[in-house]
């Protein structure tokens, strides 16, 4: 074969090489930027946990700080605690924001959260049978309260709800 028939078979692998090369590339740059994407995602989220516990342990120090007064019945309102004997019947199911506290954040916090508290019938007060005569409830010295803490991370649809059920008690 003579040079003349081979002339343009380096220029046709070459162009080949360098299209799998930048397909090959093209994959490597959008799998770096989604594995970003999911990493700031995550880290949204964490925030927006954190925020929420943040706020949850403040509901909790909240009903310590008015123990005397919650075990007799109370309400807070927007982080107001005042004695009330409105209960709820049921834990509640979804956040509603009335009567919700902003927590308190710390120096350097870029997340917020808030909290709010409502007090539940007195079947949530665990039933024990220690002291108490035949099938009777020792309930009367504690009061059950759901609280509700909601954070939100960096991004305005990162939120995250948590709750938990606190008993204050008499000692």
């Amino acid at each position: 074969m003579s040079a003349r028939n081979e002339r343009g078979f380096v220029l046709v692998t070459s162009m080949l090489i360098l299209l799998v090369l930048t397909i090959l590339v093209v994959n490597a740059v959008r799998n770096t930027t989604l594995n970003e994407k999911m990493a700031g995602n995550y880290m949204d989220r964490t925030n927006a946990l954190l925020a929420a516990e943040q706020a949850l342990r403040q509901g909790e120090a909240l009903l310590v700080a008015n123990g005397d007064l919650c075990l007799s019945g109370c309400a807070v309102t927007n982080g107001a605690v005042a004695a009330s004997t409105t209960t709820l019947n049921a834990v509640p199911t979804a956040w509603v924001d009335t009567n919700a506290a902003t927590a308190a954040t710390a120096s350097g916090q870029k997340t917020s959260g808030k909290y709010q508290v409502s007090r539940l019938a007195d079947t949530f007060v665990p039933s024990t049978t220690t002291g108490c005569t035949g099938t009777t409830y020792c309930r009367d010295g504690c009061r059950a309260y759901s609280i509700m803490g909601r954070g939100q991370g960096f991004d305005s649809r990162s939120v995250v709800v948590l709750q938990t059920v606190a008993f204050v008690c008499s000692i």
